[in-house]
């Protein structure tokens, strides 16, 4: 088969769907030599790709990348997209988020990560109705005209059902995982690098990733430290594209905003994090807090959408609309080792669980399928 996978969200910088696109399209060129792959990609994806490909002493045997500089959630999109697409003569087409052309006529697969977009339209980056209209017109065609839907958790699953009843038969659940590559990479000299650059010295660390849209709750999390730092010294790290309104609330003392991170940077501060903090009212898997496991840092998190179903025993929970309860077990989790070792053996169990090789083999099966 000739198989095109929609790559134009690969690099690091686009977060949590560049993740899944990285590991997705690697393990599958690992576990996968019959297929033919097409890969539809900006030049600054391509630049990531290759580097990425080229340390992992992968060959592209079975991989043709297209250079697609067309901006995702754009009209040429619309307009452009299904005719480079067209070309390449594919069997299946393969988009890893729901803004796929309209127009495409191809059999497809669409990757819905959350119904972010319906529950909290407001934290959409384009607030302007009209657009809002649009992307909700482009969703609704994703999931009723894609032969299949990868929803990467029960929750994402159940909550395209709420809103699309008609297709409950053909969404599959297909879990995400955490990457342990990247945190081989990073030193005792790495670390201690950064911490002398941002001057953490011996003060606990608190550490949110992610970005910083209202349904983050960030703006909850940074209230939460506020009341923590009445009883308790701590430094508040938020990594990750910030905004005018964080940027305002956030400037107080010991809350270092580094931005966005590459890799090495983001597992040095896995490793320096005496917590990791997950305050959103809504996310479709949580990656990282899955990745905060990973590197043996303990997890507290949001007892909302996907999180508890993700992380089971291995997060200590708290009510995110409440910014004393954040408070409260964040200074149990600093304070109480035996709950901190408890949390990062459990961690570490249901970290195994998951694997991006068997994401890639289950996403393969499905292609196979149809």
């Amino acid at each position: 088969m000739r198989i095109g996978i929609d790559a134009r969200m690969y690099r690091s910088s686009v977060a949590g769907i560049g993740r899944y696109s990285q590991n997705l399209i690697k393990n599958l060129l690992e576990i996968d030599h019959e297929n033919q792959y097409v890969l539809f990609m900006t030049s600054e994806d391509e630049k990531e790709f290759k580097i990425q490909i080229s340390n992992l002493k992968m060959t592209m045997q079975n991989a043709k990348i297209i250079i697609a500089n067309i901006p995702h959630y754009s009209i040429a999109e619309q307009t452009k997209l299904p005719k480079i697409i067209a070309k390449e003569k594919l069997d299946l087409m393969h988009f890893l988020n729901f803004n796929f052309p309209v127009r495409y006529k191809g059999k497809f697969i669409v990757t819905i990560h959350d119904l972010t977009l319906f529950f909290y339209p407001e934290t959409a980056k384009q607030t302007n109705f009209i657009k809002r209209l649009a992307f909700s017109g482009i969703f609704n065609k994703a999931v009723k005209n894609a032969q299949k839907i990868i929803a990467v958790s029960q929750n994402t699953k159940d909550d395209i059902i709420k809103k699309f009843a008609l297709v409950k038969d053909k969404i599959e659940v297909i879990y995400e995982a955490a990457d342990d590559r990247i945190f081989n990479e990073v030193s005792e000299k790495d670390i201690e690098a950064i911490k002398s650059r941002y001057g953490i010295g011996d003060t606990p660390v608190i550490l949110y990733v992610g970005q910083m849209r209202p349904h983050k709750n960030v703006a909850g999390l940074i209230e939460a430290f506020k009341i923590l730092k009445k009883e308790k010294s701590a430094k508040l790290v938020l990594l990750g594209k910030s905004n005018d309104e964080i940027d305002k609330i956030g400037k107080i003392r010991d809350i270092v905003m580094p931005g966005f991170v590459a890799d090495k940077e983001l597992s040095a501060w896995l490793k320096i994090a005496d917590v990791f903090c997950f305050p959103s009212f809504y996310e479709g898997f949580g990656l990282p807090g899955l990745e905060a496991m990973q590197a043996g840092t303990p997890v507290l998190a949001a007892k909302a959408s996907s999180l508890p179903e993700i992380y089971q025993d291995a997060a200590l929970y708290f009510d995110p609309s409440k910014s004393q309860d954040i408070a409260d077990k964040i200074k149990l989790v600093l304070e109480n080792q035996k709950l901190r070792d408890d949390l990062i053996k459990k961690g570490k169990e249901v970290v195994s669980q998951y694997s991006w090789k068997k994401t890639a083999q289950e996403t393969l099966k499905l292609y196979q399928e149809i």
